[in-house]
């Protein structure tokens, strides 16, 4: 696979940023409240995997508010249960539930600004991309390296600048959640 072509394919990747769009969509179409059991089913239909005792948990540390008469879920709640979804392979449930202390109960304009944001974060990385692949290029001829580790050193670039701009926004999340705590 040549630059170019490794090139296309990341920007493939990050044209379907960010992912799960389909599951905010389908939750905000959703109008009426249900029991625990039906928000678990309802999630399963979308692909994710939210069991009794998760909801229970994200309730008691309060990523999740209380359901209503402790029992009926509504499409609030299922909202930010999809954005929990997507943040939580990042951060911790506490740092979540900090982050969400300071809101009103999530609604339609929270979701789609979520949805914003991460449509602007995935563009402005993309826009980055032509600039990484110059300075391996640049790194590259320096080293007098051959195609195939050119290729190579891309690679573990744009890997490396992936975890480093991810570290990077988590320990700027941490350090607003601690200050918002404050």
């Amino acid at each position: 696979m040549s630059m170019a072509d490794l090139i296309d394919s990341i920007q493939d990747v990050l044209s379907k940023f960010p992912p799960r769009r389909d599951l905010l969509r389908d939750v905000m179409s959703y109008n009426d409240s249900m029991t625990i059991s039906q928000v678990i089913k309802f999630f399963e239909r979308q692909g994710v995997v939210f069991t009794k005792p998760m909801i229970q948990h994200y309730v008691k540390v309060g990523a999740l508010p209380p359901p209503e008469d402790k029992r009926r879920y509504t499409r609030l709640h299922l909202l930010r249960l999809a954005v929990l979804q997507q943040l939580k392979e990042i951060y911790s449930l506490e740092n979540i539930a900090a982050a969400f202390s300071g809101l009103a109960p999530v609604d339609d304009t929270l979701i789609k600004r979520f949805q914003s944001l991460a449509e602007y974060a995935a563009a402005t990385w993309r826009e980055t991309l032509p600039g990484l692949a110059d300075k391996a290029a640049e790194t590259a001829n320096s080293m007098k390296l051959g195609e195939d580790e050119t290729q190579k050193l891309f690679e573990s670039l744009i890997i490396l600048s992936i975890m480093t701009q991810s570290a990077s926004a988590e320990q700027m999340a941490r350090m607003l959640i601690a200050g918002a705590n404050e």
